[in-house]
C-alpha cells in the first residue's frame, strides 16, 4: 500500500442518536455504512508510485484544481464510495460564469481516471463483477465570512444549486443547506459540522442508489431467464435459479430494511437533510420499483415451479395407471393359467384371451392418458 494511505474499519458515515456503544454496534451492523476506507492526500491518486492522471487534476478557465484528501471506502451493500475534495480556484466563484456549468464537465471527465484507479486499488475478486463507476457528483461547499448575512448566504447556495431546496436543520446558525441535483454548504468554516454533515449524508445516498440499481440490474437478468413460454422446463436449472433468487432476496430485503431504519435513529438535522436528499433525488420510487421487481421475479419463478410440478404430477399419474392395467392383465393370465385344463383348444383359447385383455388394457391406458394430458384437464376448464 503507498505510503499516507490509512485504512480504518467500521467508520460511521451517519449522524445517529447518542445511543450507548453496545447498542451504536449493532445498528450500524444492520444499516447501509462503509466497512473500510482508505484515506489521504493526493499520494492516493496515485497508482503503483505513478504520477497522478492529468483528469483527475483539472485545469478550468479560473486556474487549477488543488486536492485537499481523497478517500475510497468499501460498503455493506456491495457498493462503494470514491470522494476526492478540491479547492477551487477563487475566480470560479467571482466570475459571472455558471459555476455549475464549468465543474460538471472536468467532473465527468474524471470518471474514466477513477476507474482506471479503482481497478487497481480495489481489484475484483474471482468470479466478481468488474469494478466500474455509476456516476459522478458533485458537492459545493462554499465559505464565507462568519458575519455574512443568512440573507446573502442563501442566495449563493441558490446559485450553486438552483434546482434545489433550503434544508437547512433547524438550529444551526453558521451555515445554509441546498439539495438538489448538486448539493451545496454555505459555512463560516469547511470543518464544521453541517459542512460534514451534508457531505457524509450525500455519500450515503450515492452508495444506497448505486445498490439500488445494481439489485435492480440483477433482477432484470434473472427475469431475462424466465421465459413462461419456452418448453423443456428443467427442475435441475429451476432449483439453480431459485437458490440465485432466495440469495439476492436475501441480500435486497437486507438492504431495503437497513435503510429504511436509518431515518429512525437519525438525529434531528440528520433527518432533516437525509429526508430533503430523498424528496429531491425520488429514492422513494427507485426503491418502490426495486421491491415490485422482487416480488415480480419471485411469483413467476414459483409459477413456473408450479407448473413443472403439475407437469411431473401428470407423468406421475400415468405411470400408475400403467402399472395398475400391467397387474390386472398378470392377474387374468394367472387365473386363466391356473385353471387350463392340458388340451390344447384350452390352451389356444387362454392365450387368445390373454391378447385380448392386453390390447383391451392398452387401449384404456392410451385413452386415461390423452384424458389426462388435454388441455382442457391441464388447466382446470
Amino acid at each position: 500500500m503507498s505510503a499516507g494511505w490509512r485504512v480504518t474499519d467500521g467508520l460511521d458515515d451517519l449522524a445517529l442518536q447518542p445511543y450507548g456503544q453496545r447498542l451504536l454496534d449493532e445498528l450500524l451492523g444492520s444499516m447501509p455504512r462503509p466497512t473500510q476506507e482508505i484515506s489521504g492526500g493526493v499520494e492516493i491518486l496515485r497508482t503503483a508510485g505513478q504520477e497522478v492522471e492529468p483528469a483527475l487534476l483539472p485545469t478550468t478557465e479560473s486556474g487549477a484544481w488543488q486536492v485537499v484528501s481523497a478517500r475510497v471506502s468499501v460498503w455493506n451493500v456491495d457498493c462503494g464510495l470514491v470522494c476526492v475534495t478540491y479547492q477551487l480556484p477563487d475566480g470560479i466563484v467571482s466570475g459571472a460564469g455558471d459555476v455549475v456549468a464549468e465543474v460538471a464537465p472536468p467532473v465527468q471527465r474524471m470518471v474514466p481516471a477513477v476507474t482506471r484507479l479503482l481497478r487497481a486499488v480495489l481489484p475484483a475478486p474471482d468470479g466478481a463483477d468488474e469494478v466500474f463507476v455509476l456516476w459522478a457528483n458533485t458537492t459545493f461547499t462554499v465559505r464565507v465570512d462568519p458575519d455574512c448575512d443568512p440573507a446573502r448566504r442563501r442566495a449563493i447556495a441558490e446559485r450553486f444549486t438552483p434546482d434545489g431546496v433550503d434544508c437547512t436543520p433547524d438550529g444551526i446558525r453558521d451555515g445554509v443547506l441546498r439539495v438538489g441535483s448538486h448539493t451545496t454548504a454555505v459555512v463560516s468554516d469547511f470543518g464544521s459540522r453541517p459542512a460534514l454533515l451534508l457531505a457524509r449524508l450525500t455519500g450515503v445516498h450515492h452508495v444506497c442508489w448505486a445498490a439500488a440499481l445494481r439489485y435492480d440490474a440483477v433482477l432484470s437478468a434473472e427475469l431475462s431467464q424466465i421465459d413462461p413460454g419456452r418448453g423443456g422446463l428443467s427442475i435441475t436449472a429451476l432449483e439453480d435459479q431459485a437458490k440465485r433468487i432466495l440469495g439476492g432476496y436475501h441480500r435486497i430485503r437486507l438492504f431495503r430494511l437497513g435503510y429504511s431504519s436509518v431515518e429512525a435513529h437519525l438525529d434531528a438535522a440528520g433527518g432533516t437533510v437525509w429526508n430533503a436528499l430523498e424528496q429531491q433525488w425520488k429514492f422513494r420510487l427507485v426503491l418502490t420499483t426495486l421491491d415490485e421487481r422482487l416480488d415480480f421475479v419471485r411469483t413467476l419463478h414459483q409459477q413456473l415451479v408450479g407448473r413443472l410440478q403439475d407437469r411431473r404430477s401428470r407423468l406421475l399419474n400415468e405411470l400408475v395407471l400403467a402399472f395398475t392395467f400391467l397387474n390386472i392383465f398378470a392377474i387374468v393370465l394367472a387365473a386363466l393359467t391356473f385353471v387350463a385344463l392340458p388340451s390344447l383348444d384350452v390352451g389356444l383359447l387362454a392365450s387368445a384371451i390373454g391378447m385380448v385383455m392386453l390390447l383391451a388394457n392398452l387401449s384404456a391406458y392410451l385413452a386415461f392418458r390423452r384424458q389426462m394430458n388435454s388441455p382442457g384437464r391441464a388447466t382446470g376448464g
